[in-house]
């Protein structure tokens, strides 16, 4: 079967709807693990670890943004984003 693109983001911002948009999206994010972490933890009294990692990675991802976004600013920028998801399809037996 065919992998499936889906756009969902495609255009050039003023350098503050760029970081609303991406910050947007980040915390959403972040708060999908906090609560899945939360939800786990109430469930089985452990720490789930994929989204302790991950909610890591989208902290570090933030500040990287507003960094690069500031620098945007600073050189008086655009800020094109282009963003795809890309979805396939495994077999049960490679699900993690």
């Amino acid at each position: 079967m065919e992998n499936m693109d889906v756009p969902l983001i495609s255009g050039t911002f003023e350098c503050e709807d760029a970081r609303d948009l991406l910050l947007s999206l980040i915390t959403k994010k972040i708060q999908y693990h906090q609560l899945r972490n939360f939800s786990i933890q109430e469930r089985f009294g452990i720490v789930e670890a994929k989204s302790e990692f991950r909610i890591q990675e989208l902290v570090k991802a933030r500040l990287h943004i507003n960094e690069y976004i500031r620098l945007a600013q600073s050189l008086g920028c655009k800020v094109s984003v282009n963003s795809t998801i890309s979805i396939e399809l495994l077999p049960a037996a490679s699900v993690t």
